[in-house]
């Protein structure tokens, strides 16, 4: 009694690896571009956090200078703080070696007025696309 071989031909494991790969080649540059939004909205967070913490210490002591336990940022951006007595500037740079090194974006910054900016973006970028506003 002959008895048929069960099994896939190698043509169609071919054919499933090759639609593998085609999704793999758009879906890949899609999650790494929601991976690196995930990491900036993350120090916008933390910026945002800086600015309410700074204002609290302005609240008490008429001067944004002499704020101490400032955050240093996460692992993926250092923050640098220029603290004056009436005014701040806050400055989240992309860490080398991390993620976000060589983010369209920039650095993201955000000043005692409220304004945010973004520095050292690349041509064509909005505001509203890298701080999500």
């Amino acid at each position: 009694m002959y008895r048929p071989a069960a099994g896939f031909t190698l043509i169609e494991l071919m054919i499933v690896v090759v639609i593998i790969g085609i999704l793999g080649a758009f879906v890949y540059p899609l999650y790494g571009d929601y991976v690196k939004s995930a990491y900036r909205s993350q120090i916008i967070v933390l910026l945002t956090e800086q600015a309410q913490s700074l204002e609290r210490f302005y609240t008490k002591n008429a001067v944004y200078s002499g704020m101490k336990d400032l955050s240093s940022g996460n692992q993926h951006y250092d923050i640098s703080a220029d603290l004056a007595d009436h005014g701040y500037l806050l400055r989240a740079t992309p860490k080398q070696g991390s993620a976000m090194a060589g983010d369209q974006c920039g650095s993201l910054t955000l000043a005692h007025t409220g304004l945010a900016a973004i520095t050292q973006a690349a041509p064509g970028l909005t505001l509203q696309q890298c701080w999500g506003r």
